[in-house]
């Protein structure tokens, strides 16, 4: 694209040729009116004259405007007006390069998507729009502020100390936590992450100033959010595990290409009522040729990378192309129980991926059921409902796993469409030794039961434990005891 300059003079040499034109027909006109020759001409001319005139200045007016627009279009985010991430990068080169001592900071909002899912995109936008001015009017003239994407902003901030950079990115802190949102009569609070790093003389370059800077907001996270981390060079248990994380993406990719991953069931007791035949639930297991890998070493990572969505989507088509293969082998009222991530309940691909699967498969809806875990409905309340209502229509169960690892959802319970509550193992593991745990987890048993819910509970891993909860009135019961995992072509021969 011509820069503004250029077009500015290309449109002038356009005008100077038109002026030509003009000076032609103005002597034309001249010569007329001297000697009382051709008025109708004159008048013609004349016409000619002053439309050539105004149409060449509109024409120079709405060129030089649009060639603004695109300038400002090309260097500045649309919904903000901060600058964009490629400013950003080019100011952060330049800042490399300067002698002195300054700071980047690498901010990310924390859970901004809850916004979104409860309230819409709209309501999201606002928010940022809003965040964004906020952010705006705590910098000074020299510094450099940008929406790098999403719901992460980038600073610049020159020729500052490092007690400089920590007291900022507090202000920064203390900025957002006191920022309060309101849309359609809702309240929401956010805060942010910020990883900071130093760039004096011993920054190597702008690509691992900002590298750094991304991996001490990621450890700003894991700490628990809403604060800021300053990178120091060496490696913590915290950059160690991040490095370790970034190794796994391209085995994971590698793993979805080449399909690497492999299905793998777990039994849940049918125990009221009593039943000879088993449901099951789908595990995973990532096979690379050397191990066995289990899915609490990959998952984190492709949920921070945004893989997670294609592993749902791997899953839930590999069995649905198995169990059609394999269905009529089965008790006809047999379930498989499917996981579904939190990124992947928003994701309109995957809706229509399960709904084709339906339509184009042997597969009923009675014989699958989706798990969602507790926090992850609570984090996606609009969108998981939405996802549950749009495919219930087909006949699938859903279930809410994981159920009392966080008792804030009991509000939202009877507003969700579960029909299946899976009770937390953490209170399943010490129900015999502990008292409260065997009230709470009778207290969750009667709400399902009240609520219309079969119940499960997870981590059965003795008989004693067995017993009691088949004396509390659970459901269906699942743990090592009734049956480890086992890879799914097992079960034929079952």
């Amino acid at each position: 694209m011509q820069n503004l300059k250029t077009q500015v003079k290309t449109l002038q040499s356009s005008l100077e040729r038109q002026k030509k034109i003009s000076n032609a027909l103005l002597n034309r006109v001249k010569k007329n009116l001297k000697y009382h020759l051709n008025p109708h001409e004159t008048f013609e001319h004349n016409s000619i004259l002053l439309n050539q005139i105004k149409e060449t200045k509109k024409e120079l007016y709405n060129s030089i405007e649009a060639a603004q627009r695109n300038s400002y279009l090309a260097r500045h985010d649309t919904l903000t007006g901060l600058y964009n991430r490629n400013v950003f990068n080019k100011k952060l080169v330049n800042t490399v390069n300067k002698t002195g001592s300054h700071a980047l900071f690498f901010m990310d909002l924390d859970q901004f998507k809850i916004v979104n899912d409860t309230a819409g995109h709209l309501a999201g936008d606002e928010m940022i729009k809003q965040l964004a001015e906020i952010l705006l009017s705590s910098i000074d003239s020299k510094g450099t502020l940008a929406r790098l994407g999403g719901d992460e902003f980038g600073y610049i901030m020159e020729n500052c100390s490092k007690v400089q950079a920590k007291n900022k990115a507090k202000q920064l802190l203390s900025l957002i936590d006191k920022f309060h949102f309101r849309w359609d009569k809702k309240l929401f609070t956010v805060s942010v992450s910020i990883g900071l790093v130093i760039i004096d003389s011993k920054t190597n370059n702008s690509v691992d100033a900002f590298k750094n800077a991304d991996i001490a907001c990621y450890i700003a996270k894991n700490a628990g959010r809403n604060q800021y981390h300053i990178y120091k060079k060496g490696l913590s248990d915290d950059l160690s595990k991040h490095n370790k994380e970034l190794k796994w993406l391209p085995k994971i990719t590698t793993a979805l290409k080449e399909n690497q991953f492999e299905l793998y069931a777990q039994p849940i007791r049918r125990v009221k009522p009593i039943s000879d035949h088993n449901n099951y639930e789908i595990l995973l297991r990532l096979n690379d040729g050397k191990n066995r890998i289990n899915p609490e070493t990959f998952l984190p990572p492709a949920e921070r990378y945004n893989l997670i969505t294609k592993i749902d989507c791997w899953v839930i088509e590999h069995t649905f192309n198995w169990l059609s293969n394999n269905i009529t082998i089965f008790d006809p009222q047999v379930r498989f129980s499917i996981n579904i991530s939190g990124h992947s309940l928003g994701k309109e691909n995957v809706l229509n991926l399960i709904i084709k699967l339906f339509e184009t498969s042997v597969i009923t809806g009675k014989n699958i059921c989706f798990e969602v875990t507790e926090t992850t409905a609570i984090s996606n309340f609009s969108s998981a409902n939405q996802f549950i209502r749009k495919l219930k229509k087909y006949g699938c169960l859903f279930s809410l796993d994981d159920f009392g690892s966080g008792l804030s959802s009991l509000s939202y319970l009877k507003n969700m469409n579960f029909d299946i509550l899976k009770v937390d193992g953490s209170f399943i593991r010490d129900l015999l030794d502990d008292p409260l745990n065997e009230e709470m987890v009778k207290s969750i048993n009667n709400i399902g039961h009240i609520m219309g819910m079969k119940t499960i509970a997870e981590y059965v891993e003795s008989q004693g434990v067995y017993d009691k909860l088949v004396e509390l009135g659970f459901d269906g019961l699942q743990g090592f005891y009734i049956g480890k995992p086992v890879p799914i072509n097992d079960l034929i021969d079952r």
